[in-house]
Order: C-alpha cells, then sequence, then structure tokens
C-alpha cells in the first residue's frame, strides 16, 4: 500500500471535548499563567499556519534530484486531500530502483509546520489499514562518506491476519536543512522552528535481511541523504542527473 494511502486513515490529532489537541493541554496550562499571547505565538509556531518560512522550505523539495549514482525515481501525485489531513505544504513520493541490483524503495518526504509534521509516527497510519507492528522500533545510523550522518527509526509492519500483501520495513526521521534524527520528541525538539522535514523509506520485504546481506535501505540512504542534504540547505541548488 502507497505511503500516501496511509496517511489517509485515520491520521487525525486526539481531540478533547473542547477541541483542543491533547499534546498541547500541558502547555496550555503552563503559559495561561504567563498570558494569552505567549501562548498564541506557540501555537503560531507550531501549528498549522502556513507562514512564509514554511512555503520556502517546502519550495525546496524541487531540488531533490529524482536520479543520482545507482538509483533513478519515478513520481507518483498525492491527492489534496491526503495533504490536507497530513497540514503538508510540499512533498516528494516517488519510488527509486537500483540501476545495479533492481531494488526498489519507496520514498515520501513532507514538509510543514512543525506542529503537525512532527505530531505522528507511522504506527497511527499503518494500523488504520490493517498492519501491525512486528516487533518494537529501533533507532539506527547512517554515515556517507561525505561525512553525511543521520539517525532513524525502523520498524517491521505485517498484516493480521496474514494476507497476499508483502510485510513493510518502514523508516522514518525528521529534519532540518537537510540534517536528519530519528527524534524521541520532534514536536518539543523542533518547537521553535516553523518548518520542519518528515522522510519515510519504506520497502517491501517478504522475510526479515539475513545478517550477511546487504540492507538495500542502508545503501540507498547511504546515497540518497548527501543529496538531500545538498538540496534542503538554504540556497542549494538542484542535483542535475547523472
Amino acid at each position: 500500500m502507497a505511503i500516501d494511502e496511509m496517511l489517509n486513515a485515520k491520521h487525525q490529532t486526539p481531540k478533547t471535548k473542547n477541541g483542543t489537541p491533547n499534546v498541547l493541554r500541558w502547555l496550555i496550562v503552563v503559559v495561561g499563567a504567563a498570558g494569552l499571547a505567549g501562548a498564541a505565538v506557540f501555537d503560531r509556531l507550531t501549528s498549522g499556519v502556513e507562514s512564509g518560512d514554511v512555503k520556502e522550505a517546502a519550495s525546496r523539495l524541487d531540488r531533490v534530484p529524482r536520479e543520482f549514482g545507482d538509483w533513478a525515481g519515478t513520481d507518483s501525485p498525492i491527492e489534496d486531500k491526503v495533504l490536507r489531513v497530513a497540514e503538508a505544504a510540499g512533498y516528494v513520493n516517488r519510488a527509486y530502483t537500483s540501476r545495479k541490483n533492481g531494488a526498489v524503495v519507496s520514498v515520501l518526504m513532507l514538509c510543514g509546520p512543525t506542529g503537525p509534521i512532527g505530531a505522528h509516527e507511522p504506527r497511527y497510519c499503518y494500523t488504520g489499514n490493517g498492519y501491525e507492528e512486528s516487533g518494537s522500533k529501533a533507532k539506527k545510523a547512517v554515515s556517507a562518506a561525505d561525512g553525511t550522518a543521520a539517525t532513524y527509526w525502523t520498524v517491521q509492519f505485517a498484516k493480521r491476519p496474514p494476507t497476499a500483501d508483502v510485510p513493510l520495513r518502514v523508516c522514518w526521521m525528521w529534519g532540518l536543512d537537510g540534517n536528519w534524527t530519528a527524534s524521541d520528541s520532534p514536536r518539543s525538539e523542533f518547537a521553535l522552528k516553523r518548518a520542519l522535514y518528515k522522510l519515510y523509506v519504506v520497502r517491501a520485504e517478504p522475510k526479515p535481511l539475513a545478517r550477511d546481506e546487504a540492507d538495500p535501505v542502508h545503501e540507498f540512504l547511504t546515497a540518497f541523504l548527501p543529496e538531500v542534504k545538498k538540496a534542503l540547505a538554504p540556497g542549494g541548488e538542484i542535483t542535475k542527473p547523472n
């Protein structure tokens, strides 16, 4: 199932009876003593208000290359209603295929206000479509030859009860200007930033990789993240295909 389809399933922040997101209840109590003006400033920074900073950050996604190294990508559009649910101002939705070994990974990169982009992990989307986590999520690291380093979360999802759908390995991370991290609390960590990026990398895996087997996702990220860093850096340039 495509990543954008997952975003369209039960992807709403839980609300209290008065419509306030539960995740901000503590904040409202704390800043209440300091005055409503402070709360309004924070809300503008972290909620769905699309600022000029968000639009500028989203425009950088156009620079992310479709081709680089051994990889070539094919774009797929996302429906407007799905983007509204995700509160995303821009996106890249692309399947990359390795010219070297035929491996395929699906990439979804979103950009938008920090609050909604940092709000959810994949389980909220996948469980709404009949998948369950197989095991616990794990944090992994990747480092490229140019020094680009990142951490990301990864977990496998499978249909329950089993169906013909192949289990999926889902990896995700958040970032700014092409620097990526497996954050434990992205809404807090990036709270003072107006715009935030979120990157999903998904691969269909009928069975877990053997210990001595090359990991296509790791190989892809090692090559992809340096290109993304160049693309998303302020004032960066479009990377020309090989």
